[in-house]
């Protein structure tokens, strides 16, 4: 294992090759140098990847194979990363680090399994839109976790050995972030959240958890098939799931599944949900816009 190192990794992919250059300008100017960079490589080459960034990178590549599924490319870089580090540190490509991103997440592994932060919203140009995504007062991550995520692949890191504990990722996981999260939870993880935001993260048409309004119907009921899908992985893949965290998740999902039944079944109900959530302020974290508990006498009526 590297002593006293992290590795900080992303993965790169032509639609998001055009802010590459910017994320990688962030990489350089962190306030430590002691991190190792690794990129995954989906369907973008290393030359390619290196021409958006603006010059020849130091890092350790992993490129995905033509037969491998997404989660299974992840994977493999992870098993490669946890074995040579004590932490990995989780950056989306499309998005920004501030300076004290990555120390920020040393320091905080010192005392914890898994650590998150805020995040200040910039939109596709990469203008701030002075809107945080942040933690939700007064609620336990356990709980929040439930409903909801706030520990995603862009302002995480966690320590080698809760990752050990995740593995290996369902295939056909596609909210990787909430699953590790959820799993991580459940093997009783210390989890720290920072308040300060230290991402800027860029809200453009290719997010699949976007955070900010307007939703469209489309986006609503696409977005709860997501979570629906999240807790059937979560149930039947994490085999010693702790009792109570089982009830409430169960729970959460036919909560989930009454408002998926009462939003495809009524296009006025459907429309009257998402015009009132767009009217809601622009507060939300991922999945959030999902059976929002504001507007819950919608569908359960």
């Amino acid at each position: 294992m590297t002593k006293n190192k992290s590795a900080l990794f992303t993965t790169v992919y032509p639609e998001g090759a055009k802010y590459l250059n910017d994320w990688y300008s962030s990489v350089n100017h962190q306030d430590t140098s002691e991190f190792d960079i690794w990129i995954g490589c989906d369907r973008l080459s290393i030359e390619e990847a290196q021409n958006a960034m603006g010059g020849r990178i130091e890092a350790t590549w992993i490129i995905r194979n033509d037969n491998e599924l997404p989660i299974q490319f992840r994977e493999r870089a992870i098993r490669k990363m946890i074995d040579q580090y004590s932490g990995i540190i989780f950056v989306d490509s499309d998005d920004i680090l501030e300076p004290s991103r990555v120390s920020s997440a040393q320091n905080a592994l010192e005392h914890c399994d898994a650590y998150g932060c805020s995040m200040c919203i910039i939109d596709e140009s990469g203008n701030d839109l002075s809107i945080e995504f942040n933690r939700p007062p007064n609620v336990e991550i356990s709980d929040l976790l439930l409903r909801n995520n706030i520990f995603g692949l862009t302002n995480t890191a966690y320590n080698s050995e809760t990752l050990k504990k995740c593995l290996p990722f369902p295939q056909n996981c596609v909210l990787l972030d909430w699953f590790i999260a959820t799993m991580a939870m459940n093997n009783n993880a210390k989890m720290f959240f920072d308040d300060i935001p230290k991402m800027k993260y860029r809200q453009h048409s290719a997010n699949t958890a976007p955070v900010l309004p307007p939703f469209s119907n489309q986006q609503i009921l696409y977005a709860t098939e997501l979570v629906l899908q999240h807790y059937d992985i979560v149930l039947k893949n994490i085999p010693k799931l702790n009792h109570l965290f089982k009830s409430k998740i169960t729970f959460a999902k036919n909560d989930v599944l009454t408002f998926y039944n009462s939003m495809i079944q009524s296009k006025e109900k459907l429309d009257e949900y998402t015009k009132r959530l767009n009217k809601l302020p622009a507060k939300h974290i991922w999945w959030s816009c999902v059976a929002h508990p504001d507007l819950e006498e919608l569908w359960k009526q």
